[in-house]
């Protein structure tokens, strides 16, 4: 289906080809390449349909290998490593015209006691209704808040407030989809941006679930940088709920270059 569809669950619904075998069925054009977070939603979604109904996913790693295009379909080959006693492993490849533009594994688990300890905690900037909208652009069925940015230059915020605001039903795994979705939307190296360095494009995305989270409600996204070097920059951080628990814990390692001076 092409045109540009506003309900993010019908953007992220897939079609089932084969065993372990899956493609995107809403596709539009956009100026941009294809935002990495729908496709690191779809693939989460994809490993899902392949894991033991009681499990849900606990981590998610990712690699961004090249730009996709949103008006094409994405074929994902889901690859059934490991399914063990509290454990199921997946890898996921997503194809584009024949190329693979990314790939992943996700880690599922049953439910298990242990002990719950949180060791970080929230920096609030303030209720939803004290806070600018921001404007989510690319992203679909979202509600994005943020405080005023000391630079406004840079677009991406690394504190912001986020929500899916239409109903994702009671399936965990479409929750965990919309998280996922939203933690691509901002970014802890924008501050240390300037007119020196070029477009931060993602190399690896990493996102640890602590617990599956109503992404129906507004959740705290909390990033900051950690180190630049060799052409890459690394942030991390914390998304919490509006009690201030710690959701899932993100970690992004994009291209950090000098911007190539005109040689003309």
């Amino acid at each position: 289906m092409t045109g540009r569809p506003d309900n993010l669950a019908e953007i992220l619904d897939l079609e089932t080809i084969d065993r372990g075998l899956f493609r995107t069925t809403h596709h539009f054009e956009e100026q941009f390449p294809l935002y990495g977070g729908q496709v690191a939603a779809q693939a989460i979604l994809a490993a899902g349909r392949t894991a033991p109904p009681e499990r849900v996913p606990h981590s998610m790693h990712c690699y961004f290998l090249r730009g996709g295009d949103p008006a094409k379909p994405v074929v994902f080959h889901v690859a059934a490593d490991f399914d063990g006693g509290s454990f199921s492993s997946r890898r996921v490849i997503a194809v584009q015209d024949g190329d693979v533009i990314f790939n992943c594994t996700v880690s599922f688990q049953r439910h298990n006691e242990g002990p719950d300890n949180q060791m970080v905690t929230a920096e609030p900037i303030g209720n939803p209704d004290e806070l600018a909208d921001w404007d989510p652009r690319r992203l679909h069925s979202v509600a994005m808040k943020e405080p005023n940015r000391d630079n406004p230059n840079n677009y991406w915020p690394k504190d912001w407030l986020a929500k899916v605001d239409i109903d994702l039903g009671d399936d965990p795994m479409m929750h965990a989809a919309g998280l996922v979705y939203l933690t691509d939307a901002g970014s802890g190296l924008a501050e240390i941006r300037s007119k020196e360095v070029g477009f931060l494009s993602t190399i690896d995305h990493t996102v640890w679930l602590h617990r599956i989270p109503d992404m129906n409600q507004w959740h705290l996204f909390n990033y900051g940088p950690r180190r630049t070097g060799d052409g890459r920059g690394l942030y991390t951080g914390s998304v919490f709920d509006m009690d201030g628990a710690v959701i899932a814990t993100v970690a992004q390692e994009s291209l950090f270059r000098y911007q190539k001076k005109d040689r003309s």
